[in-house]
């Protein structure tokens, strides 16, 4: 059973209007030039005739090569984002802020318990708010406004419409092409925002592009030629055992592509391993036993009105 809608338009947001994908991977390459990056060389490792990236070994995950310049050269104090119950966007910025001598915000969605992901944070000094809401986008608003309110930098969603984010993912692609000597010739993933998919057919225009949607539907512009197809498990859940990767993984995410990748992968193909839970399972030992007050009522807004 597929759970998400794929739109079939093949057009790729993140390539700025009247450029060709050669024209736009100059653009965002000259976008980092001269920037220098405090993160060691991310870590490919051969796996037969094929490549995988593999962001649970590198210093930081995918999103955090990403988003580094961003948050390096971001003149204000202040990190704001919206963190769900699961994903890997908001350790990667928490990472980067303590690089770079940040302080982050987190906006939470009220719970009776906050997840792994979201306690986590506070090992690196996060400050942690919830609210009651129906859906992401309310929440998002509301840390948006905030942001906006004092002197914060907001960070979107997923870290998509994010120009320098798209730049980064882009460097990140030819560092690892110059590592491995060659382009890949596939490039397999799980798919949420398509950020880093996007991203990654600019990198390597000739790259055909396959992956899984595991969180939502895909809408126009958000694919780009990558022939997707929808996860048949609910996003929170985590595939099983036996069909995950050999090596530190995310189960409900990265893991539910393994097994297409071993099966039907050409030659030189390269799968994307964003991150893994272990880092965060090892940060939330940390705090795991600090008192947490996540549940809010709906209309209580304490958290949104309390300034820095």
């Amino acid at each position: 059973m597929s759970l998400f809608t794929i739109t079939e338009d093949k057009s790729n947001k993140d390539i700025p209007a009247g450029m060709s994908v050669l024209q736009a991977r100059r653009h965002y390459l000259a976008m980092s030039d001269g920037f220098v990056s405090k993160l060691s060389k991310p870590v490919v490792q051969k796996h037969g005739d094929r490549y995988i990236f593999r962001g649970d070994a590198s210093q930081s995950s995918l999103k955090g090569y990403g988003a580094e310049q961003l948050v390096a050269e971001c003149k204000e104090d202040v990190l704001v984002y919206c963190a769900p119950r699961v994903g890997m966007a908001m350790d990667a910025i928490a990472t980067l802020a303590k690089m770079y001598d940040k302080r982050c915000v987190f906006f939470c969605p009220a719970s009776g318990e906050p997840s792994k992901h979201q306690k986590a944070l506070l090992a690196y000094g996060a400050d942690l708010r919830f609210i009651k809401i129906a859906a992401m986008p309310t929440l998002n608003s509301y840390a948006k406004r905030w942001a906006e309110q004092h002197g914060a930098k907001y960070l979107p969603f997923g870290l998509a419409k994010t120009p320098l984010v798209t730049a980064g993912i882009v460097r990140l692609g030819t560092c690892i092409a110059e590592q491995i000597d060659e382009e890949p010739t596939e490039i397999w993933m799980s798919v949420s925002t398509g950020t880093a998919i996007r991203a990654l057919q600019i990198a390597w225009p000739e790259a055909l592009c396959k992956g899984i949607v595991v969180a939502r539907n895909m809408q126009d512009g958000e694919i780009g030629h990558a022939k997707l197809w929808s996860a048949s498990q609910p996003f929170l859940k985590d595939v099983p055992l036996n069909k995950r990767p050999p090596f530190p993984s995310t189960p409900n995410y990265d893991a539910k592509c393994w097994e297409d990748f071993e099966n039907f992968a050409s030659k030189g193909s390269i799968f994307i391993n964003v991150g893994t839970d272990d880092k965060v399972n090892k940060f939330y030992d940390l705090v795991k036993d600090i008192p947490l007050d996540s549940q809010r009522a709906w209309h209580d807004m304490r958290d949104l009105e309390r300034g820095l």
